[in-house]
């Protein structure tokens, strides 16, 4: 496969985030991404983001030596939820609440997460890599790169949600690695070295009570290969091309994403009639 720069008409951009939904359903991705239509953020999806601005403040002034406390971070994570940038439906969960779970999350990630990773980059904003031959343009920001005691570097994403990390301290992975393939190519592509060590999820649970918040750490083996497959077998991004390039966005109706809270497309939607 040829990455190269090359002109844009009939360049696609997919954002690494997006991948997941394109093969959820197309026609959602379709009104996200390529006709920009917009939902209101959920309740949860805001106090996601608002976690990882916070923990994302605690790795990178010790990645780049500051002292940093867990007050400013928790003052990140009130600005988030409570002075968004975005509208957001509260209806599931109101911001005392979020903010509750959001705090609580925040220092089991900095004390039981955070100390067993060696990062080498954090928020790595990585210049887009051009596949001429698919025409498609990968995009994204890179949460973490972390080595491990192998010397090796990895591609490290956090996730929350309120199926996350399971009661039995295990990490939900399935679904990510379409996600976690793009962002090693790019890393790949940004550092000039191979990226070979498994990619990690760092899962937070975002349940109500302390009991069910539960945090922890998943790998994905190989998701590059998966991404961009073999001489034998196609990877996901040859599918994805095919269906970026011939515009086939069909709908899913048993997608657990298709409702009008999570689609822009639902209400006109003709696959979900």
């Amino acid at each position: 496969m040829n990455a190269f720069v090359t002109p844009r008409k009939n360049i696609v951009s997919v954002r690494a985030s997006s991948l997941s939904d394109l093969f959820d359903c197309p026609a959602r991705w379709e009104a996200k991404n390529l006709l920009n239509k917009r939902n209101p953020a959920g309740a949860r999806t805001r106090l996601g983001t608002a976690i990882h601005e916070a923990v994302t403040q605690w790795d990178y002034q010790n990645l780049i030596g500051n002292d940093v406390s867990t007050e400013e971070c928790e003052e990140i994570l009130h600005h988030q939820i409570w002075q968004p940038n975005e509208e957001v439906d509260w209806t599931d969960l109101d911001q005392n609440s979020a903010e509750s779970i959001g705090q609580s999350l925040m220092q089991k990630y900095i004390t039981q997460i955070a100390p067993t990773q060696k990062f080498i980059g954090v928020e790595v904003r990585c210049e887009s890599l051009i596949l001429a031959d698919l025409g498609i343009e990968l995009t994204g920001t890179i949460d973490r790169i972390y080595e491990n005691e192998a010397g090796e570097l990895g591609i490290g994403d956090i996730k929350t949600g309120k199926n996350s990390v399971g009661n039995d301290g295990v990490v939900k992975t399935s679904g990510h690695t379409p996600q976690m393939g793009i962002y090693t190519v790019l890393a790949s592509h940004a550092l000039q070295e191979p990226v070979t060590a498994p990619s990690r999820i760092y899962g937070l649970t975002t349940a109500k009570t302390d009991k069910g918040q539960h945090v922890g750490i998943g790998e994905i083996e190989s998701p590059a290969q998966v991404l961009l497959g073999t001489e034998e077998e196609p990877g996901l991004l040859q599918y994805a091309a095919k269906v970026i390039k011939n515009g086939v966005f069909f709908g899913n109706s048993k997608s657990m994403l298709c409702s009008e809270k999570f689609c822009p497309a639902f209400s006109t939607c003709k696959f979900r009639k």
